[in-house]
């Protein structure tokens, strides 16, 4: 087994999460599905390549396109992090996602590697077994994550040999947006703080440059946090009594791996003295993991969606 980078790689509540320290480096160093989707339902067949897949969200993309790898890496965690799609069945599981194991590697005899850029110090040791392609899904909180996963898609699809796979998923994709935006149309139209509990007493709170900040822009939401991001992928770390200075933004909540952080954080004064936990302007959505790739927005922007016309706060 051989390290290689520097980076370490839910449906909501029955699935058994991380560690609290798992999502703070999550967030530094990176950083109940309401209705079955369009792109669930995709026949799962093996690509005409040998593929493996060393990255959660280049995995999600493929499964959401009915395309199989013939490895990828962290299932288990995969599927407590991310778990939609859900991993298909008879996936050899590589080991973590900046070290894989690659002796394991070496017996699959892959025709292609798949890693995103972050990972891109271990990539002379994979291009030993076979040629690896790369995709820069984010730039630091710059650019925009939700196009740049499109485009991913179609570059998986056709390094696959199915460009009718990506065209097919970028399709239904784009009509749940657009129902997600017509539902949206006779909601409240306040704007959204959206945050997730790193402790009792800190939050993440996600900005421009992330797929969330992005997603909530294609179905018309806006994100009341207009300051620049001060972490990795689209996000700052921010005290409970910042989210006081939005009182006309309702706050959309999204689970932590760690509940406990959240739990505590809502029995606490600090929480009830906000405008918003005061007028019930609160909503919350199961685990949903912020660094993914298309399909995780699309299952955002369902689930934010179900909420938001659900909500009478």
């Amino acid at each position: 087994m051989s390290g290689f980078g520097a980076h370490s790689g839910v449906e909501a509540q029955e699935r058994r999460a991380p560690t609290r320290r798992s999502l703070l480096w999550a967030f530094s160093s990176m950083a109940m599905a309401y209705a079955v989707p369009a792109s669930a339902t995709t026949q799962v067949d093996r690509p005409k390549k040998r593929v493996i897949s060393l990255n959660w969200a280049l995995s999600e993309t493929l499964y959401a396109m009915g395309i199989t790898p013939i490895g990828a890496a962290e299932i288990a965690g995969y599927e407590r992090m991310v778990g939609y799609p859900s991993t298909p069945a008879g996936i050899i599981d590589l080991g973590f996602q900046n070290n894989p194991n690659l002796e394991l590697l070496s017996t699959l005899d892959p025709d292609l590697i798949l890693i995103q850029s972050w990972q891109a110090a271990g990539r002379p040791a994979l291009e030993r077994f076979a040629p690896v392609e790369s995709f820069a899904l984010y730039n630091r909180g710059k650019g925009d994550p939700l196009e740049a996963s499109r485009e991913a898609v179609n570059r998986l699809a056709e390094l696959c040999g199915n460009p009718a796979a990506g065209s097919s998923l970028l399709s239904r994709t784009d009509q749940s947006f657009a129902d997600c935006a017509k539902r949206l149309l006779t909601t409240d139209q306040r704007p959204i703080l959206l945050v997730q509990a790193l402790s009792p007493t800190n939050l993440v709170v996600f900005t421009s440059g992330s797929l969330f900040d992005s997603a909530m822009h294609h179905i018309g939401l806006v994100n009341a946090w207009s300051k620049p991001p001060t972490l990795l992928w689209g996000s700052t770390q921010i005290g409970v009594d910042a989210l006081a200075a939005y009182p006309q933004a309702r706050i959309v909540w999204i689970a932590s791996p760690d509940g406990a952080a959240s739990e505590d954080l809502f029995g606490s004064d600090l929480w009830r003295q906000l405008p918003q936990a005061a007028s019930g302007a609160v909503l919350k959505l199961p685990l949903i993991w912020g660094f993914g790739a298309l399909p995780t927005a699309e299952r955002f922007a369902r689930l934010i969606t179900a909420e938001l016309t659900g909500a009478t706060g």
